[in-house]
């Protein structure tokens, strides 16, 4: 008899974005005598749950030597790196508690949903260009490297009274935190 295990991952464009491995210690802690235990997760989403992914990968890595008639080859080259990072934390709580003994018996409808959702997130991206002349005594040519930097910290919050059938969305992206792009190029001769 072998212990249960699973694995998820995701993949954007060939690159794995995230993966975890999920063995059988985590999936009894999930589920207890063949039943969820829902009272602990709902305890977990009011104190508010937290995960944090760096991911690195390697978006070009091209060179391409190219033979001219007067001898003197042409060598083009491109890499691109990128590193992404997020932050993201939220919370749930449903009025009064829905699966706890303390919840009043005369309370059998929800009176208030409130849900909150906050991320941070921050791409880095360096993108290197090169053309070498190879006069064989001496070599020349120009480079170009550009390097770009995002920071984007979102917040969103959800209150719902279903009695009333009333509900409020805030979203909010701080003026003073975020940095939409911003992107440096420098030149180099040799």
């Amino acid at each position: 008899e072998e212990d249960p295990s699973a694995q998820i991952y995701l993949k954007v464009f060939g690159n794995e974005v995230t993966f975890q491995n999920i063995d059988s210690a985590l999936l009894k802690q999930i589920v207890r005598e063949d039943s969820l235990a829902i009272p602990d997760i709902e305890q977990q989403l009011r104190e508010g749950l937290e995960t944090k992914m760096t991911k690195a990968a390697l978006l070009a890595d091209a060179y391409e030597g190219i033979p001219t008639s007067l001898g003197l080859p042409i060598y083009l080259g491109v890499m691109s790196v990128m590193v992404r990072k997020s932050e993201i934390g939220g919370k749930l709580t449903v009025s009064p508690r829905i699966f706890h003994e303390d919840r009043p018996i005369d309370k059998k409808g929800v009176s208030a949903i409130e849900a909150s959702l906050s991320s941070i997130h921050s791409i880095a991206m360096q993108i290197s260009g090169k053309l070498t002349i190879d006069a064989r005594v001496i070599k020349f040519g120009a480079k170009r490297n550009i390097s770009m930097n995002s920071v984007i910290p979102i917040s969103s919050k959800v209150t719902m009274d279903p009695q009333n059938r009333q509900h409020k969305l805030i979203w909010e992206t701080p003026e003073k935190e975020h940095k939409l792009l911003e992107l440096r190029a420098c030149p180099i001769l040799f």
